[in-house]
């Protein structure tokens, strides 16, 4: 489904207490009828979730906000393809599927006051411990980069009309060796800021735009920017000189 079908960062966005601005009757198209009724469904289904993560929550631990992910606006590396497919156990994930038309796309990420509990939707209705809890005191470094992209404005094509869009690069690794790497929105990324400033058990945390490892085996292996960029450097180097042979024909066919 298309992300205007897809009604979770709305859903979510308003169990934060930031409610989206309804839409008139009359002005409502069939992709918006479509998603009204998946997010009445969907509130339903937050509420199991929520209930399930407020079990999570040690004696005193305060719930501060959600932050919501798909396929359609965050990385779908992990989550969309073969990597997406997921066999549902319990009725209310059975549900869940045929309602929302969403497998392992859709995932959460609960701020407390005391750690970051992660998961994907489907999984934590199938089992309410298919989670996991990033304490603030075990995460040193976290690499929070804004990039931005050149996009074609809403309603136009080509090169003309063209907006910038930003967006952002998260990478963690705990004390005890988990990697957590994602593409955030700009509004995933504006909140994931703001707790930083205003969550006191995140205020130790170094922030930077460099990926940090607790050894080199793990910046090598578990690094997707400078894996990345070694993909590149492998292309020119296997197609550059193609590239330059080519070239070089071509010029000494039009030389004659």
């Amino acid at each position: 489904m298309s992300t205007l079908a897809n009604p979770f960062t709305r859903v979510i966005a308003d169990l934060n207490g930031v409610p989206a601005r309804p839409l008139a009757e009359a002005s409502m198209t069939e992709l918006d009828r479509i998603r009204k009724r998946k997010e009445a469904k969907l509130y339903i289904t937050m509420q199991q979730v929520m209930a399930q993560v407020t079990d999570l929550l040690a004696p005193g631990e305060q719930l501060i906000n959600l932050m919501a992910m798909t396929d359609e606006q965050n990385s779908g590396m992990a989550t969309d393809g073969i990597m997406g497919m997921y066999a549902p156990k319990s009725q209310r994930a059975k549900a869940y599927i045929k309602e929302q038309a969403s497998l392992r796309g859709n995932r959460l990420m609960a701020f407390t006051d005391r750690r970051i509990i992660f998961f994907i939707v489907i999984e934590f209705l199938d089992d309410p411990t298919a989670y996991f809890s990033y304490k603030y005191s075990d995460i040193k470094a976290i690499a929070l980069r804004e990039k931005h992209l050149n996009v074609p404005s809403d309603g136009t094509r080509g090169f003309i009309h063209r907006k910038t869009v930003s967006w952002y690069f998260l990478d963690f690794q705990t004390a005890d060796g988990h990697i957590f790497s994602e593409s955030l929105t700009e509004a995933n990324g504006a909140l994931f800021k703001q707790n930083l400033l205003t969550i006191p058990g995140m205020a130790d945390i170094e922030v930077s735009r460099r990926i940090t490892r607790r050894n080199k085996f793990d910046f090598v292996m578990s690094n997707v920017s400078l894996g990345w960029k070694l993909l590149l450097g492998l292309l020119a180097v296997v197609f550059l000189p193609v590239l330059y042979e080519l070239v070089k024909l071509l010029i000494h066919a039009l030389i004659g």
